[in-house]
């Protein structure tokens, strides 16, 4: 013998097929609105990667200044202590001399002379 369809239990099933797809498709609205968050929101990954990013570039930029402040105390430190560094500054920056010595001073334009180039010259004559 057959078994005749109830009213009840087509309903019933009719509205877990229906209640199974709203909780289909919830889950699929919500799955992509925290896809979408984890991403592309304020504080997401692509800011994540973005700031680690800019960290790097920032660390390479310390690292730099603080090469560069090693050799200026290096400098300092040499200028203090060191007799001859601080004769040689006075004499390039200060265009300080001995007394008892000769300046000669060139032009930045002017060419040697024949007689005056040492005799081992590579250099092109004229």
């Amino acid at each position: 013998m057959r078994k005749r369809p109830n009213q009840r239990t087509t309903t019933l099933k009719a509205r877990q097929k229906r209640r199974w797809v709203v909780y289909v498709v919830g889950g699929g609205l919500l799955m992509s609105y925290f896809t979408y968050e984890f991403f592309f929101d304020s504080m997401g990954y692509m800011k994540y990667l973005n700031m680690k990013r800019t960290q790097g570039q920032i660390a390479e930029e310390i690292r730099g200044i603080e090469d560069e402040n090693a050799r200026l105390r290096k400098n300092i430190s040499a200028v203090k202590h060191d007799q001859t560094t601080l004769e040689g500054l006075a004499r390039d920056r200060l265009g300080l001399v001995k007394e008892g010595e000769t300046v000669f001073l060139i032009p930045p334009g002017a060419k040697q002379s024949p007689a005056a180039r040492p005799s081992g010259s590579t250099a092109e004559r004229p």
